[in-house]
């Protein structure tokens, strides 16, 4: 075992800190991004719904509303939340990812100073894919925040 001196403990303090503010900054993100899912997981489930509604009744069709136009944008809507909703679960799954991958550098850099374990460099790897799979996610979430404006057009053109 390695005897401990105040610079070494700082050191080891400071290292073991980097990646629990990653996993801060990562859960900002999944706190986000926990939310925009669930949002567009309810509306999905609602245009089903309301698509559901208008096939177990096509005679029932108000000829008033503009339920052609309506339900033609429900038919649109629902591939591009499906597209969306994976988008945020892949990002949720690489920014998840990144968070563990924090977790184990700093158990790895804990260890490796309690126990004489030469784990640095395996941590900083560790680290490293960390970094790369939450910007991964966040990659994701863009592609999520492009997608999220073709929806909202195509609510808004279609009347």
């Amino acid at each position: 075992m390695t005897e401990i001196t105040t610079p070494i403990a700082q050191q080891t303090i400071q290292a073991i800190l980097t990646p629990a503010l990653m996993i801060s900054a990562c859960g900002l993100l999944l706190l986000g991004l926990n939310n925009r899912y669930a949002i567009v997981i309810s509306r999905i489930r609602i245009l089903n719904d309301e698509k559901r509604r208008k096939l177990a009744d096509p005679e029932g069709i108000d000829r008033e509303y503009v339920d052609a136009l309506r339900f033609e944008s429900v038919l649109q809507q629902i591939p591009s939340l499906l597209t969306r909703a994976n988008y945020l679960r892949r990002s949720l799954i690489f920014l998840w990812l990144g968070v563990i991958g924090y977790l184990v550098s700093s158990i790895l850099l804990g260890l490796g100073l309690f126990f004489g374990l030469n784990a640095a460099a395996f941590a900083v790897w560790i680290f490293l894919l960390g970094l790369v799979s939450a910007a991964v996610g966040v990659v994701f979430a863009l592609l999520d925040i492009t997608l999220a404006f073709r929806v909202l057009k195509l609510e808004v053109e279609i009347y």
